[in-house]
């Protein structure tokens, strides 16, 4: 790990790491609290001064100031740098990979199919080997459960939402999606309820309205299931359960392949889970796709 970290998702890491006993630093247990409190709001960093900020997180001043060089920062000025750029998107991160990607051109056809298979079955193996029991009975059973299931995933993501909702739908009701846009998605939060579902989507490059859905949803209570791609994900602090799936390939984007697999593989499980209920709900939707069929 490099000191200090390069930007806002290093740091974020970085934390991860840390509080995993990863890493070694000697850092006080009130200055960690508060570094905790500062990554869970990147906004509060950004805006407020130094005497603002350590009223807010329960340290002096001085505090933020030694925590920053601790960090190898030169001081808190160039420590809250890395949070007011925190928005900006690395701008290069399809491009690097379309480079490496180039760098194959000469493989035949199938044999780029074939590396793309290969990555695909190494990152469901991944999530098979490392995913716990507990974890996946506990996504199951909010799954099958939980009185109301919000889906969401930005970008990319959503294509993932999209296969998860569409299939759930097929075996039990009240599952729908939280919003795309940013008034449709301050509607569903205000709409959701303590203990509901949200499955949230996301891999690197985290998106920050992922992160700050993800965020919100946990503090009102609801019960969070995240798909991410990695234990250093962020979504992983505000899920109820979290399960990785790693992304890597030969692709110029975050591979989905595994996902797909995974979520396929849980729809099962939860049909499973459901039993007769599954059953006569897919068969409500037979007869329903019978009768427009008919009449069409």
């Amino acid at each position: 790990m490099n000191f200090p970290p390069e930007n806002f998702d290093k740091l974020r890491e970085f934390l991860v790491l840390l509080r995993h006993r990863e890493i070694d630093l000697d850092i006080g247990k009130k200055s960690l609290n508060a570094l905790i409190k500062m990554v869970n709001d990147p906004d509060m960093v950004a805006m407020d001064n130094i005497v603002t900020l350590a009223s807010r997180t329960n340290v002096s001043p001085a505090s933020l100031t030694r925590l920053a060089r601790l960090l190898g920062f030169s001081g808190f000025n160039q420590f809250q740098q890395i949070f007011k750029q925190r928005t900006k998107v690395p701008s290069d991160y399809y491009s690097q990979k379309a480079i490496e990607l180039s760098d194959d051109k000469r493989l035949s056809a199938k044999n780029v199919m074939k590396r793309q298979l290969v990555s695909t079955v190494k990152n469901m193996q991944y999530c098979i080997d490392n995913i716990s029991d507990e974890d996946i009975s506990t996504a199951v059973q909010l799954l099958a459960k939980s009185s109301r299931v919000f889906v969401f995933g930005h970008k990319q993501s959503s294509a993932m939402a999209n296969v998860l909702r569409y299939g759930l739908c097929l075996i039990r009701y009240d599952v729908q999606s939280l919003g795309q846009y940013e008034h449709g998605l301050v509607i569903a939060l205000g709409q959701l309820k303590k203990n509901d579902l949200v499955v949230i989507f996301s891999s690197s490059p985290y998106s920050n309205l992922t992160i700050d859905i993800a965020t919100m949803t946990k503090n009102l209570s609801c019960q969070v299931l995240a798909i991410t791609d990695s234990v250093l994900s962020p979504l992983n602090d505000s899920s109820t359960v979290s399960i990785n799936v790693p992304t890597e390939s030969q692709y110029y984007t975050n591979s989905l392949g595994a996902n797909f697999v995974f979520v396929e593989s849980l729809l099962s499980l939860t049909a499973i889970e459901l039993g007769g209920n599954a059953i006569e709900k897919l068969k409500d939707h037979e007869s329903l796709m019978s009768n427009i069929n008919s009449n069409s």
